[in-house]
């Protein structure tokens, strides 16, 4: 009995969902950034914790609802921009196929293929129409429907991921008595998140840690001091 053959396991593992990682690191890192900053602004001129406890906690609900619809209509609109561009390229292949196919040769020619092999693959591709259309959608204008991310999981990786990044400098707020402690504690545990957080990003898309790490943690360090500062300057006036 003839001994079926084995295929080879692929040895370096795709980045599977790359666009809910991208979205989830963009949500906590937003979201630590943004209620850190806020939460800066508002203590250095308001001392009664109650009322920053509410607005850092408003802040927090706001900002992730936001950003959950926001990550929906983004979805939405590479959808429909996909679809328009599928469209479009579809009634150019059955108006003018001859320079659909010209467009698609050349495309071959440019990657090392003879003239002779260039015709030969574009003409099997354009014998099958849904293929011709993907094969012109992904090598002309680099789209590909498998890369659409849908719209809901998006809105609400990107939104969950915003109220965990948010709920990190809220935290010390919410358990601390004064808003200066908590506002001191805060300052000490985001920055090492926002570090942690950048490195993990680093480590998925294959950067340094230290270097993606430290990126994002100056990013937020100068928006929640900047924030401060304009808190600050509005409380002296």
């Amino acid at each position: 009995m003839a001994q079926l053959r084995q295929v080879p396991r692929e040895i370096h593992k795709h980045i599977r969902a790359r666009s809910y990682i991208g979205g989830s690191a963009l949500g906590v890192s937003d979201g630590l950034v943004t209620n850190l900053a806020f939460l800066s602004g508002f203590a250095a001129i308001e001392s009664n914790i109650h009322l920053v406890r509410i607005a850092g906690v408003a802040s927090m609900l706001a900002g992730a609802i936001s950003m959950f619809f926001s990550g929906i209509l983004a979805g939405r609109s590479e959808y429909e921009l996909f679809q328009a561009d599928k469209k479009r390229e579809a009634g150019e292949i059955e108006e003018e196929p001859e320079e659909e196919k010209g467009e698609l040769r050349d495309f071959y020619i440019a990657k090392g293929l003879t003239l002779e092999e260039a015709e030969r693959i574009v003409g099997r591709i354009a014998s099958n129409k849904e293929k011709f259309l993907e094969d012109i959608l992904m090598h002309e204008l680099h789209v590909h429907q498998t890369r659409l991310s849908n719209p809901i999981k998006m809105g609400g990786v990107i939104g969950l991921s915003f109220l965990v990044g948010a709920l990190i400098p809220l935290a010390p707020f919410l358990f601390i008595s004064t808003s200066t402690a908590s506002l001191v504690v805060s300052a000490l545990i985001s920055p090492l998140f926002l570090f942690s957080v950048g490195a993990w990003k680093g480590r998925v898309v294959g950067r340094k840690l230290w270097r993606s790490g430290l990126e994002t943690l100056l990013i937020g360090v100068a928006a929640a001091g900047i924030l401060y500062l304009i808190g600050g300057a509005i409380g002296f006036f």
